[in-house]
């Protein structure tokens, strides 16, 4: 029996049991008076209760109720057979109310005042009848709760695998796409590879027919020019011979001369220097005023030179377009 089962019926065998035991508890301690009323109702629907004596009566009906509500109040006995057991005794009580005179109205099932009292236990009868329902219906129940939880895994585990087939199959195509780009870039290495080789096979022929011209051009000129450069070379000796032989009669007197130029020119640098100096600020100062004054002029008439060069430029490239569609019709 599942957990969920006994919370559903739980309410229906308290509120039953508790009724059912707290009445029969009642007819246990009984007096007198009480005990001769039962024995008068139970005895015109049941004939035999003549013969037991109203307090034995009272005392066998509180055992027998409260046995029915210690059924139903008690986990361990079973929804069918505590069901049974207050249909039983619902279905004793709601006999005597029929058969009971002045308890229903006359071909009604509507109670009298006096009958009341007895006619509320119809809703015993129908607890009774729905516990055993209840339990009658509780495999099938569980059946289709298992069913549905059966399925329900079925569903999850295919879920499951198709979630898993498609990661797989991405991941599949994740590596097919990489082998082709793999596959791609080898070809494209291989190929450039190729092209790389036979430009520097290229180049090195145009590097050697060119070695080969110059190596040509050179041996020819060394042919021609052979005369040429022996005279050079004579002519070179005689004239560095003349050279040094007119450093040795006139360097003396050369050396002197430098000297006495050098003095005179220190002698000026220090007496014109700082004139010069003062003229060369006072040229940079008027050089810097007049570039400050020119400027924005020089930078106008740059702007004008500018737009009238692309004006012409455009002018230029319409007749270019006129004239090729003239040579086109």
């Amino acid at each position: 029996m599942s957990l969920s089962a006994r919370l559903r019926r739980a309410p229906l065998r308290l509120v039953s049991g508790a009724y059912i035991v707290n009445s029969g508890v009642t007819k246990l301690g009984a007096d007198d008076v009480t005990a001769k009323q039962l024995h008068g109702t139970a005895s015109g629907a049941y004939p035999f209760v003549e013969k037991i004596q109203p307090k034995m009566l009272a005392n066998g009906l509180g055992v027998a109720e409260i046995a029915v509500g210690g059924a139903l109040l008690l986990p361990i006995v079973s929804p069918l057979v505590a069901g049974a057991a207050l249909v039983g005794f619902s279905s004793a009580v709601l006999k005597m109310y029929w058969d009971a005179p002045g308890m229903h109205e006359t071909d009604s099932p509507r109670p009298t005042e006096r009958g009341v009292p007895l006619a509320k236990d119809v809703w015993l009868l129908g607890m009774g009848l729905g516990l055993m329902a209840d339990a009658a219906f509780e495999p099938a129940h569980d059946k289709v709760v298992e069913l549905e939880a059966t399925v329900a895994q079925k569903r999850a585990e295919k879920s499951r695998r198709a979630r898993r087939k498609a990661k797989k199959a991405a991941r599949s195509a994740n590596a097919d796409q990489l082998k082709q780009l793999r596959a791609n870039a080898m070809e494209l290495q291989a190929e450039a590879s190729k092209r790389a080789a036979k430009a520097a096979k290229k180049a090195r022929k145009r590097a050697e027919s060119a070695a080969d011209v110059a190596t040509a051009k050179l041996a020819g000129a060394r042919t021609d020019m052979s005369p040429v450069a022996a005279a050079s070379a004579e002519r070179a000796r005689s004239v560095r011979a003349a050279a040094i032989q007119a450093a040795q009669e006139y360097g003396p007197v050369a050396a002197e001369k430098a000297r006495a130029a050098r003095d005179a020119a220190v002698g000026l640098a220090e007496e014109y220097g700082p004139v010069a100096a003062e003229k060369a600020r006072a040229a940079r100062d008027a050089a810097v005023g007049l570039a400050e004054e020119y400027r924005p002029v020089a930078e106008k008439k740059a702007k004008r030179a500018r737009k009238a060069a692309k004006a012409y430029a455009a002018k230029a490239q319409q007749a270019a377009a006129e004239t090729r569609d003239r040579i086109a019709s």
